[in-house]
């Protein structure tokens, strides 16, 4: 079942985030199972907004992520992710 997952990376310099992303997006830090990734710079950090297939492959990526995360310096003991189940999605042009 697909999950929606936020988290307000508070504390998180936009700078910090992109160095994270790249490594991701590199495919260094494998995001398998992430449908969808949007991240908002706020006043107050980074918000994170991720669509999953499943709770599993956010787990496995969560486990790979957060070592390279405390390699960058991001604060310890960010709020916890909301993550609801998702009813439906579609992505268009998918």
């Amino acid at each position: 079942m697909a999950i929606l997952m936020q988290i307000d990376l508070v504390g998180v310099k936009k700078e910090q985030y992109d160095a994270l992303s790249a490594r991701v997006e590199s495919g260094e830090i494998p995001a398998d199972g992430c449908l969808a990734h949007a991240a908002i710079v706020t006043g107050d950090g980074v918000r994170v907004v991720d669509l999953w297939e499943s709770q599993a492959a956010m787990d496995t990526f969560t486990a790979k992520m957060m070592p390279a995360a405390q390699e960058l310096g991001f604060p310890e003991g960010s709020t916890a992710p909301q993550v609801s189940e998702v009813h439906n999605y579609w992505i268009p042009g998918a």
